[in-house]
């Protein structure tokens, strides 16, 4: 009977903080009357199938059966009896996930008055794939520009010089902290900026990426194997701006392989940055680096140090059945206030680091065991200064190795494609140094091959 008397008191709590919140602001959202009522959004859910619902039930009316069901909003008009304001969360909370491409699409036509349609970075960079828009517009666009399925300001510069054969084609990023996950384009001039529309666009995008595989869908030109596919789920967003600068980061090949991986994060104590590679076949290697991803990021969100959480990855890595599930790990921790990097090895390719002016370094050697086999690893730490104008480069033995399969490009090649970025940017870095990886192997890559840079502003 208790639960019975919770429900009833939750009910009119959320029927009281809905009455509270629509007089006074009449595009309040669930989040908002859940946060209100003291209750989560599942509850209150629960009582009311959807925001019309809790509203005509706060104003005393009654609603047809059939709109009991949330259905989506008419395309070109986001709200139902008035437009919602184009903020991510308000677009996320009122359209479902899957009908957002077209949504965001129509409000844009709405807005722009000129043909429009909404690209996607194919996840090896190469293409823009048409999520939305007009059949008049490009399926997909040849363009190897991005970062894995991002795109910088470098890239899309060129992706305008690169799109003259469509006349008075213009292109409009959907920007979200320093890059665009998408874009926007559009035949003629928009009648109206859809420069808000576009950033906002953006995070709604990733929201609902949680939500619904219309986007990942939208990125692939062909099936990954499953071993890529569940590498491409472990990976961090490609660039990423950080306090004090940039870090960018991919692997290739995109659509096979997968034994690298990657992670990036910003937290108090400063960026983490770590790079493994698996030694096994890629179905095993990929489920060694959920498990060992699991473990840094446990380790990591406990307070361990940079060596504590790879000696946690090896630990649980011995812990899985069947043959040893053995892979090579680098991790460093920038402080960007102290300007320092503290940089712990488990038998992997040295990073380098390279300098605004004179030549490339690598820190410290390839020396000791990796993490997982038999042998107890003896991580070797190292610190190093990076000034402003400075990049930190990590990479797998896929990059510089010589062996069959991998693009032997050794620490004197790494150092000459990474100058070779005339921005030095960290995505750009990126994407030179990983053209020199296909131009050596002639995109015929037997081993992932990974790239990570930070950039210090």
């Amino acid at each position: 009977m208790r639960q019975r008397s919770d429900a009833a008191e939750n009910r009119e709590a959320i029927l009281a903080a809905a009455k509270r919140l629509l007089e006074h602001s009449p595009r309040a959202t669930v989040t908002d009357i859940a946060a209100a009522a003291g209750v989560s959004r599942a509850t209150v859910y629960r009582h009311f199938k959807s925001r019309e619902v809790l509203a005509a039930a706060v104003a005393g009316q009654a609603l047809p059966a059939r709109a009991a069901v949330a259905e989506p909003a008419p395309a070109g008009r986001l709200g139902r009896r008035r437009p919602v304001p184009l903020e991510a969360i308000n677009v996320f909370d009122a359209v479902p996930p899957p009908a957002l491409p077209e949504q965001l699409l129509a409000e844009a036509q709405r807005m722009a008055r000129v043909p429009l349609a909404l690209y996607v970075a194919d996840i090896d960079g190469s293409h823009l794939l048409r999520v939305a828009g007009p059949s008049r517009l490009p399926e997909r666009i040849a363009a190897p520009l991005a970062v894995g399925p991002e795109l910088d300001r470098a890239a899309l510069a060129e992706l305008r010089d690169r799109l003259a054969s469509l006349p008075g084609a213009e292109i409009v990023p959907l920007w979200l902290r320093g890059r665009a996950n998408g874009v926007l384009i559009a035949l003629g001039r928009p009648e109206a900026s859809l420069e808000d529309l576009a950033r906002q666009a953006s995070a709604a995008i990733t929201l609902a990426d949680r939500y619904t595989d219309t986007f990942a869908r939208a990125q692939r030109r062909m099936q990954p194997k499953a071993a890529a596919e569940m590498q491409q789920g472990m990976l961090p967003p490609r660039i990423a701006r950080v306090s004090g600068g940039e870090v960018a980061g991919n692997v290739l090949p995109s659509y096979e392989v997968a034994g690298d991986w990657f992670d990036v994060v910003e937290n108090v104590d400063g960026i983490w940055i770590t790079v493994a590679d698996g030694l096994r076949s890629a179905t095993r290697a990929t489920a060694a680096a959920a498990v060992a991803l699991g473990a840094l990021r446990a380790a990591r969100r406990s307070g361990a140090g940079v060596g504590e959480a790879l000696l946690v990855m090896h630990a649980t890595l011995k812990e899985m059945p069947g043959p040893h599930a053995e892979m090579t790990a680098v991790a460093a921790r920038w402080d960007p206030t102290a300007g320092s990097a503290s940089i712990v090895n488990c038998g992997h390719v040295p990073p380098i680091v390279l300098p605004e002016r004179g030549r490339g370094v690598p820190v410290g050697r390839q020396h000791g065991h990796g993490l997982g086999g038999r042998s107890r690893p003896r991580p070797q730490e190292t610190s190093v200064r990076l000034r402003p104008g400075d990049r930190l480069v990590l990479v797998s033995d896929g990059v510089v190795g010589r062996d069959e399969g991998k693009a032997g490009l050794g620490v004197d090649g790494l150092i000459a494609a990474a100058k070779g970025s005339s921005a030095a940017t960290a995505a750009e870095t990126v994407r030179e140094i990983h053209s020199a990886v296909l131009d050596a192997s002639g995109g015929e890559l037997d081993d992932d091959a990974t790239v990570v840079c930070l950039a210090v502003a």
